[in-house]
């Protein structure tokens, strides 16, 4: 029994999907943590111009994130939009490094890359919470397979720009998308939709929407959260830039990314037991207060045991909100609108909140350099305040495990 089991594990849509998941992290792990450097080295731009950059496509994902959904809703199978997202954004990210040179081309090419692969996180979301439940493998331990590739990203990314120079994040890039595609193209199967689903993809698709829209508990839930994760914005964008000014070597800010992302994945594995202790709620304030700790010290600009430990706290200021939204619209979202719910989410929260404060963490940068940090404190604050208006749930407990 136990020899058939192990190939049925490792052939399953969960462990599909997860490769997947894998290859896109990879490349996320390098583009988060180095390309604003590498905009402001090998582009020569400012803060506010890298900020402009990498805000763009957050801002607008408030119109391209629906507008990808209701593509994505009207094709039955729907391991298809994955594969074509996947594809399309490692040629954008080949136009974006090699045909874009001045201010305004990164721009434009930037946008379209980082929409594309923007458009693609919701995809793999929503794919890996339906595939992890059949239980072979949790989502918790899915989505810490994909972060150990973030962190063997960030690792290997520091060390290679500091061996190689910048010039290592485009081949990295490159490659981490180039290998995404091929592994949605050659491991996904059709994934074909209930028909009841099927049958909502088309024209009428805006009722669900506005249903979303008009619940007074998922607009609170995307605000408190949007902020709580919006608040990373300084850090995502120009954390990296800070340390550099610090003297703080690349391959050592590859491992404080790292850092982050192992405690992070220690979360994630240990969700059986957290999930028992904890509501979903509650993970939402845990991350509030994490984040809002977190981001008041890193604005004095601390090195040495302190930034190791201020970043372990990762766990709490990104997974422990991620989590906890990512359960309660798994849990309070119908199957008909699960995929919207996920994307409006993605829009709103990490989209258009995300996209505003990535603009304003470009001039706080070149203003006072780490004390941007503390409107970012502040940020989480004010979403924790918001998310104790989800203390009394809509219906009795029972959260579905995810």
């Amino acid at each position: 029994m136990s020899s058939l089991a192990i190939p049925s594990l490792f052939t399953s849509r969960a462990a599909r999907i997860t490769l997947v998941m894998s290859c896109l992290f990879g490349a996320m792990g390098v583009v988060l943590p180095y390309l604003s450097r590498w905009l402001a080295v090998e582009r020569g731009l400012s803060g506010a111009e890298i900020g402009a950059v990498l805000s763009l496509a957050q801002l607008a994902r408030i119109g391209t994130g629906p507008m990808i959904a209701l593509w994505a809703d009207r094709i039955k199978d729907r391991s298809k939009p994955l594969k074509l997202l996947a594809a399309a954004a490692s040629v954008a990210y080949a136009a974006f490094f090699f045909l874009a040179h001045d201010f305004f081309s990164v721009l434009a090419f930037g946008f379209i890359a980082l929409t594309l692969t923007q458009g693609l996180v919701p995809f793999v979301e929503a794919a890996t919470l339906r595939a992890t439940a059949a239980g072979k493998i949790s989502y918790g331990m899915a989505r810490g397979i994909g972060s150990v590739s973030f962190i063997v990203a960030n690792v290997a990314g520091g060390a290679l720009i500091a061996r190689f120079g910048l010039g290592a994040v485009a081949v990295w890039v490159l490659s981490a998308y180039a290998l995404t595609a091929l592994a949605a193209m050659g491991a996904l199967k059709p994934d074909h939709a209930p028909p009841v689903a099927a049958l909502a993809a088309g024209p009428p698709r805006r009722a669900p929407m506005m249903a979303l829209l008009g619940d007074r508990r998922f607009l609170v839930l995307i605000l408190s959260c949007g902020l709580i994760q919006a608040a990373h914005a300084f850090y995502y964008g120009f954390s990296t830039l800070v340390w550099r000014a610090q003297g703080v070597a690349p391959e050592t800010i590859g491992w404080l990314w790292a850092c982050g992302v192992a405690a992070e994945v220690v979360f994630l594995w240990s969700l059986p037991l957290i999930e028992r202790q904890v509501r979903s709620e509650t993970l939402i304030l845990i991350g509030a207060g994490g984040a809002s700790l977190r981001w008041l010290l890193l604005g004095f600009a601390p090195l040495g045991g302190v930034l190791w430990l201020l970043q372990a706290m990762h766990a709490l200021s990104f997974a422990a909100a991620h989590v906890g939204a990512m359960r309660l619209l798994y849990r309070e979202a119908s199957q008909t609108s699960a995929g919207l719910a996920q994307t409006l989410y993605a829009a709103l929260a990490g989209g258009l909140l995300l996209g505003l404060a990535t603009m304003a963490s470009g001039v706080l940068y070149d203003a006072g350099g780490a004390r941007g940090y503390w409107l970012m404190a502040a940020m989480a604050a004010l979403g924790g305040a918001l998310a104790l208006l989800l203390r009394t749930p809509r219906a009795p407990d029972g959260d579905r495990q995810v």
